[in-house]
């Protein structure tokens, strides 16, 4: 799942933009300007019980539900990312 590459597309043709942070260790958080949440887009390198959790690509999902047409792909990656992490669980 890379949450992140389908947000910096959906900053290609939306305002306001969903800025992203890199961490030392490999984990990358965005912050979300419509739903005023800060989620976690990409799990640690180092420490593998920090991940992408469902509540994340849910808050993820309701940004781009809020963006409307230009959110179309980010939401479509976002249900993709919820069914890859349910599958993980199972």
């Amino acid at each position: 799942m890379n949450l992140t590459s389908a947000i910096e597309t959906f900053n290609e043709s939306s305002q306001p933009q969903i800025e992203l942070r890199p961490g030392r260790d490999g984990r990358v958080t965005a912050s979300l300007p419509r739903v005023g949440r800060e989620i976690l887009v990409e799990g640690s390198q180092f420490k593998e019980e920090v991940k992408v959790t469902a509540s994340d690509v849910a808050w993820l999902a309701e940004e781009a539900r809020r963006a409307s047409a230009p959110g179309l792909a980010l939401l479509e990656a976002a249900l993709g990312a919820l069914g890859e992490l349910d599958e993980g669980n199972s």
